[in-house]
């Protein structure tokens, strides 16, 4: 494009100086004549006898000279600046050609029925063929599906917009190798700017996608080992008190759907995010840590606690919330864990202030801890303990139901109870295979009143 701009203004310049060029000539030929008109036209004889008697005639006879030589000159300056016009075009060509040839990306060039009319030595290479055996193969031949059809619909959306599409995957045969192939494809025009075909470049992904599939497979396999061992972790401090039993599975499966349900709350969906659900999923087993801190008279204690032993469990709240600080420390960049902090201190905190360890209140309690306490509350009325029989999944609705705007989150109850069924669903089947070790407790009755003293004691403990 510079090359014709370059011909052009270089070829309008030189036409401008023939023409004035002629226009000076003729000037001066026209000023001479009226010269030696003017002041002796009849004493000078040796101008007729020079030009001969028409001088007029001889006038008209330079006039046609100048022109034609100028005119001559203009075409033969024409011929040459097309022939430097096309001589830098072949060597504009060429370095094209070369520059094509030399890139590691496959390049290539098919008609409307996707045979290939040019590639380069990337392409074949990529291909296995030959650049000959090429020409004669059509590109369809090497597709795998669903790539065939994600080749047609890339082709015919550039066919229709006259716009290139500069990124897609797909995945090419070739023999009994499967290539993962990142490609881009553009329409392509002929002389006569009339649409041809397509030309596009094939990027070789195949070690890359090996690579990356490998790396994830890594991070899944460090990721479950992490979430293993933090499982055990937890389950170090729940045997303390409940022996073998699911309840910290339940209690992360309550947590997930309850986040995924708090999600479609407008506001929430900026916090919400997947990222988070999976923290709070992972993070809801470590809410009651710090219970190795609290002595085992006071833990296992079968009967009412008194208000200086409760006061003694409050602080299982504050241990597992330090130690989860004193991890985090050693951790560089961000981490579950902060919204597991967030639990393990709040998840004792109550909507209206009288909860445990700071009395926060309302929007002041970390959502995570909120959403956390509706499920360990859930799960501590609906299962046994050593101290107490299991209420039934109506009992418990019942129970929480009652305490919206009180002990919770008016909106994580609303979640709660919109999703029933879900929990009922999940502690039925986490229970079914539930090793039970703890003794038989007496059958306490399911009026709240009746039940108060040991609902405070789950909501202390649990």
């Amino acid at each position: 494009m510079q090359l014709l701009k370059r011909f052009r203004s270089t070829h309008v310049d030189m036409a401008d100086s023939m023409v004035l060029t002629a226009i000076f000539l003729a000037a001066a030929y026209w000023g001479l004549e009226a010269l030696i008109n003017l002041f002796s036209p009849e004493e000078i004889s040796f101008y007729r006898e020079l030009f001969g008697p028409n001088v007029g005639d001889m006038g008209m006879r330079i006039i046609v000279l100048c022109l034609f030589l100028i005119f001559g000159s203009h075409v033969q300056f024409t011929i040459n600046n097309r022939k430097r016009a096309e001589q830098d075009l072949r060597e504009s060509e060429e370095k094209y050609r070369t520059i094509l040839e030399s890139i590691e990306e496959g390049y290539y060039e098919v008609d409307s029925e996707g045979r290939f009319t040019f590639v380069n030595d990337s392409t074949s290479r990529i291909l296995g063929q030959s650049k000959a055996e090429l020409v004669h193969m059509n590109i369809h031949q090497f597709l795998v599906d669903p790539s065939a059809r994600t080749f047609i619909d890339t082709f015919a959306q550039c066919r229709r917009t006259g716009r290139p599409v500069k990124a897609f995957d797909c995945e090419l045969q070739r023999e009994a190798v499967v290539l993962h192939i990142e490609g881009s494809a553009s329409p392509l025009y002929g002389r006569a700017n009339e649409w041809t075909g397509f030309r596009g470049m094939l990027r070789d992904r195949t070690e890359k996608k090996r690579l990356e599939m490998e790396l994830l497979e890594s991070s899944r396999k460090l990721q479950h080992a992490r979430a293993a061992t933090i499982l055990g972790l937890a389950k170090l401090a729940e045997y303390r008190d409940e022996g073998t039993g699911t309840h910290l599975e339940r209690i992360r499966e309550y947590a997930r759907i309850l986040a995924e349900e708090m999600a479609k709350i407008p506001r929430y969906r900026g916090q919400i995010d997947p990222p988070y659900i999976e923290d709070i999923y992972q993070s809801a087993i470590l809410h009651d840590i710090g219970k190795v801190g609290i002595p085992d008279a006071v833990l296992l204690k079968p009967g009412e606690l008194t208000e200086e032993e409760f006061e003694i469990i409050k602080c299982h709240t504050r241990f597992g919330g330090d130690a989860i600080t004193a991890i985090q420390s050693q951790i560089e960049g961000r981490s579950f864990l902060n919204i597991g902090r967030e639990i393990a201190y709040n998840h004792h905190e109550k909507w209206d202030g009288s909860g445990y360890p700071q009395g926060l209140r309302g929007a002041a309690i970390p959502l995570a801890a909120r959403i956390v306490a509706v499920a360990d509350v859930y799960d501590a009325l609906t299962t046994k303990r050593f101290y107490k029989e299991a209420f039934s999944h109506a009992k418990a609705m019942q129970i929480i139901s009652s305490l919206r705007g009180t002990h919770f989150d008016p909106e994580v109850v609303d979640a709660f109870v919109a999703l029933e069924v879900q929990f009922n669903r999940i502690r039925e089947e986490k229970l079914k295979n539930e090793i039970k070790v703890m003794p038989a407790a007496p059958r306490l009755s399911e009026g709240i009143s009746a039940g108060s003293g040991d609902v405070r004691r789950a909501h202390a403990i649990r």
